[in-house]
C-alpha cells in the first residue's frame, strides 16, 4: 500500500514538474511550489534509506563536490581576503570612494542570488533521490508519462505556432511552438529527450524481430510513435534541435539493430563530419542563427554573449564570481552604446556559465560528470546493445542536451533538468522485466505462454 502510495505520488511530482517547470524568469509562483515539494519529497525518500532502497550510481564523488561548491557561496572572507580575489577589485574600490571600511563578504558576490539559483535544482534532486529507490515507479510509468505531457505539448505548440494562441506564460516566443514551455528551445529539448526515452522503452518492451509479428510492422509502429515528437521540434523552430535531430535519430536506428557492430573510428569520423558540416552551416549564413550573426536586437546574440561570456571568465579566473551571480555581473561587461530594455539572464552556455561563476570548481564538476557519462555509455554502448536499450536511449538523452547546452540553457528550466535527472537514474537502474511471447511446442499442439524475461 505505501509503495503504491510513493509511486503515485512520485508520478504526480514529476507530471507537476513538467506542468509547472517550464520557464525560469517567468514562472517563479509555480517553481516556488515544486521547490517546496520536492523537499518534502527529498525528505520522505530519505526517512526509510538503506542499501536495499539506494544503490549506487557512481555519481557520489560529483554530488559531494557540488555540495562542496555550494557550501563555498556562503563562506564569509576578511576583507584583506576577498579583496584580493579576482574581479572584486571593482567593489572594493567602490567602499574605498564612499570612505567605508571594507567589510567581510562572502565567497559569492551575490549569497541570496546564489541560494535562489541553488534551490531551482530541488525538482531534478528529488526526482534522482526518490527515483533511485527500489520502490519508485517503473522505468515504463515514468517514460509513458512523460510521454503524454509530451504529445500533450506537440498538439499545444501547433495551436500556438499556427493560431497564435494558447501560450501558458507571458514572457515567452510568440510565434513558435513552445508548448507548456516558456522557451521554445526548451520545448525541443524535452521532446528530444522524450523521443529518445520512448524509442529506448518501445524497444526494450517489444524488440524489433523477436516477435510472430512481422519486425516491418513494429518498425512502422515505432515510427508513428516518434513522429510527432519531430513535428513538434519543427513547430518549435529550434535550429540546435533540429539538428540534433540527425544523431538522435542516428542513435535510435542504434538502439533498434544491436546487431550492427559500431566502428569507433567511424563513428568519431562521421561525428567530426557533422560537426564541421554543422559549423560551415551556420558559418555561411544558409541556416539563420545568432550565434555566428547578429540578431536583430542590438547586443542580444548568442555571438555576443559567447564574447563577453569569455571577458568575464578571464576577468573572474580561478575563483569564480560565485552561482547565480551572472545577471547582476553581465552589465559590466556590455557596450554601453548597444544597452537597451532587454536585460541577458543568462549565457546561454551552461559550461561556460558555470565555470565563469564558479572557475576551477565548475571545470572539475564537468570533468566528473563527463567521466561518469563516459564510463556508463561506453559500458553499455560496448557490450550486448540488446540487454538494455532503455539505458542506451538514457545516455544519448543526456548527452543530446549537454550538447544542446553549448549554445542555450535546457538544464536551467525545472522541467528539463528533472527529466535528465530521470536519465541519470535509467542509465543504470535495473530494467523492468520484459513481457514477451514466446512459443511452447511441447504437446500435440502450439501455444503461446507470456514470459517475464
Amino acid at each position: 500500500m505505501i509503495k503504491t502510495a510513493r509511486q503515485w505520488v512520485l508520478l504526480g511530482y514529476l507530471i507537476a514538474v513538467l506542468l509547472l517547470g517550464g520557464a525560469s524568469a517567468a514562472g517563479y509562483p509555480g517553481n516556488m511550489v515544486l521547490q517546496l515539494a520536492g523537499s518534502g519529497l527529498i525528505a520522505w525518500s530519505l526517512w526509510s534509506v538503506g542499501p536495499a532502497h539506494n544503490p549506487s550510481f557512481g555519481l557520489k564523488p560529483f554530488l559531494i563536490t557540488f555540495s562542496f561548491v555550494a557550501a563555498l557561496q556562503f563562506l564569509p572572507l576578511p576583507p584583506g581576503l576577498w579583496s584580493k580575489m579576482p574581479g572584486r577589485d571593482v567593489i572594493a574600490q567602490g567602499y574605498d570612494l564612499a570612505g567605508s571600511a571594507r567589510p567581510w563578504l562572502t565567497y559569492s558576490l551575490d549569497p541570496w542570488g546564489s541560494l535562489q539559483s541553488l534551490i531551482w535544482w530541488i525538482p531534478a534532486l528529488a526526482l534522482f533521490i526518490a527515483g533511485r529507490r527500489s520502490d519508485a515507479p517503473s522505468t515504463r510509468q515514468f517514460v509513458w508519462a512523460l510521454a503524454v505531457l509530451a504529445y500533450f505539448s506537440v498538439l499545444m505548440a501547433g495551436v500556438q505556432a499556427l493560431g497564435g494562441t494558447g501560450y501558458f506564460y507571458d514572457i515567452t516566443n510568440r510565434g513558435n511552438g513552445v508548448g507548456m514551455f516558456a522557451n521554445s528551445n526548451h520545448l525541443g529539448s524535452f521532446l528530444l529527450v522524450t523521443m529518445i526515452l520512448v524509442a529506448g522503452q518501445w524497444l526494450h518492451d517489444k524488440p524489433l524481430g523477436q516477435h510472430r509479428q512481422p519486425s516491418i510492422v513494429r518498425r512502422y509502429a515505432l515510427i508513428g510513435l516518434l513522429a510527432p515528437f519531430v513535428v513538434g521540434i519543427v513547430l518549435s523552430a529550434s535550429l540546435a534541435c533540429q539538428l540534433l535531430l540527425i544523431p538522435s535519430i542516428a542513435g535510435i536506428v542504434l538502439i533498434a539493430r544491436p546487431e550492427i557492430r559500431i566502428n569507433w573510428v567511424m563513428t568519431a569520423g562521421f561525428g567530426l563530419v557533422i560537426a564541421i558540416g554543422i559549423v560551415w552551416l551556420l558559418a555561411s549564413g544558409l541556416a539563420a542563427n545568432d550565434l555566428m550573426n547578429k540578431s536583430g536586437t542590438a547586443g542580444i546574440s548568442r555571438g555576443e554573449f559567447l564574447t563577453n561570456g569569455t571577458a568575464m571568465l578571464a576577468t573572474f579566473a580561478p575563483f569564480g564570481s560565485g552561482i547565480g551571480t551572472f545577471r547582476d555581473i553581465y552589465p559590466w561587461f556590455e557596450d554601453a552604446a548597444k544597452v537597451g530594455t532587454t536585460y541577458v539572464n543568462h549565457a546561454h552556455n551552461d559550461g561556460l556559465e558555470l565555470i565563469i561563476e564558479t572557475g576551477l570548481f565548475g571545470v572539475i564538476l564537468i570533468a566528473l560528470f563527463l567521466t561518469w557519462l563516459v564510463k556508463v555509455s561506453w559500458g553499455h554502448w560496448n557490450g550486448k546493445r540488446s540487454e538494455n536499450p532503455l539505458a542506451l536511449a538514457a545516455t544519448l538523452a543526456i548527452t543530446m542536451v549537454l550538447l544542446h547546452s553549448l549554445v542555450d540553457y535546457p538544464l536551467r528550466t525545472a522541467a528539463v533538468s528533472a527529466v535528465i535527472a530521470l536519465c541519470c537514474v535509467m542509465a543504470q537502474r535495473q530494467p523492468d522485466a520484459r513481457g514477451a511471447l514466446a512459443v511452447d511446442n511441447s504437446g500435440a499442439g502450439r501455444r503461446e505462454v507470456l514470459m517475464k524475461i
